[in-house]
């Protein structure tokens, strides 16, 4: 059975969820928030800042950062294996909005080293037919 890009992002979702409840990891944006949602410690470990928001046991980073790299290999084995890297670049040039702007650098970033300029401006080109404005 075939994937669709919409169906391997969920289950990733689901899988993220899953790394960051094993790990420990809490969001917080204020110091009431922090206190509040904090993950326990063990004996003289502390937290650290892992960017957006988000905070984990120091004793936990490598083993998050080894889970988030194994989950990123299994998404991009995830569109290949089901054939949606064109459906992937459609989905990243609609959710950044990149048929409403014309520019599509947000959504180059966003799919990184493994989808080039030139194959995501081909998407866009099909693709933008296709958007009722």
């Amino acid at each position: 059975m075939t994937l669709t890009i919409h169906e391997i992002k969920a289950e990733r979702e689901k899988r993220i969820s899953a790394i960051l409840t094993k790990n420990g990891v809490f969001f917080a944006f204020s110091n009431e928030q922090f206190e509040k949602n904090k993950t326990p410690l063990e004996e003289g470990d502390k937290y650290v800042n892992i960017g957006m928001g988000g905070y984990l046991p120091k004793s936990k980073a490598d083993s998050y950062l080894k889970d988030m790299a194994d989950d990123d290999q299994w998404f991009k084995d995830q569109v290949k294996a089901n054939d949606q890297r064109m459906a992937h670049i459609a989905y990243e040039l609609a959710n950044h909005e990149c048929y409403y702007t014309g520019d599509i650098d947000s959504a180059v970033s966003a799919l990184g080293d493994d989808y080039t300029f030139d194959e995501v401006h081909e998407v866009y080109i099909q693709e933008r037919q296709k958007v009722d404005y």
